[in-house]
């Protein structure tokens, strides 16, 4: 379905919710679909945004449920591999006070391999 297909399956769809929900019709309902495609304000543009956001409200509606069941789902997971990486990086930690001792005899600085070679 090509873009311009697509926008005119919409405006198909909102003109026949403005007649069923709204009680315009056929005329009005298209005059009114038609003024808003082209950014005008007319006497029905918020029926129609209105009528735009029950569409994608009630098409999201499916997905969003879905999206919760995969989190939910996810959940155990997710926690399991929270406890694992929290272990290693507790494995990773040193236990002896080896490294911070070493760094007092220089400032933070400075590299214990000597100055970086100078370049010209």
């Amino acid at each position: 379905m090509t873009p311009e297909q697509a926008r005119a399956h919409a405006a198909l769809i909102l003109i026949h919710r403005l007649v069923r929900n709204h009680g315009l019709t056929a005329e009005e309902a298209v005059t009114a679909v038609a003024q808003r495609r082209r950014r005008e304000d007319g006497p029905h543009t918020e029926l129609v945004i209105a009528e735009a956001h029950a569409v994608v409200a009630e098409a999201a509606a499916p997905v969003m449920a879905l999206m919760k069941k995969m989190a939910e789902a996810m959940q155990p997971m997710m926690q399991a591999a929270s406890a694992a990486m929290a272990e290693l990086a507790r494995a990773f930690k040193p236990t002896t006070g080896k490294t911070a001792a070493a760094r007092r005899d220089r400032p933070a600085w400075a590299s214990p391999y000597g100055p970086r070679p100078h370049r010209r």
